[in-house]
């Protein structure tokens, strides 16, 4: 399940960068679209330790936080994030 949620963030992202440019409403819906999808995108693997015990979940959040901007590093917490989903269930 948390593979299909990047299943839809990424096209959605790339979609709505594409469509952002001009001045008419559309370009604006696409602006606010691809903002709010390019941040949930970043902190992804976050919303995906939320239902976790908190020390995890607060591992993750700073390791996203410090090292996310980087892609190796955001790819490095998403991992983080999908071997504590799978030690818990």
């Amino acid at each position: 399940m948390k593979i299909f949620g990047l299943g839809i963030l990424i096209p959605l992202c790339t979609l709505s960068y594409l469509c952002r440019n001009g001045d008419n409403y559309v370009a604006l819906a696409a602006n606010l679209l691809f903002y709010s999808s390019a941040l949930v995108l970043y902190f992804y693997p976050s919303i995906c330790v939320i239902r976790y015990a908190k020390q995890e979940r607060t591992s993750v959040l700073w390791l996203n936080l410090f090292f996310g901007w980087t892609g190796i590093g955001w790819l490095l917490v998403l991992y983080r994030a999908l071997v504590i989903g799978a030690e818990e269930e």
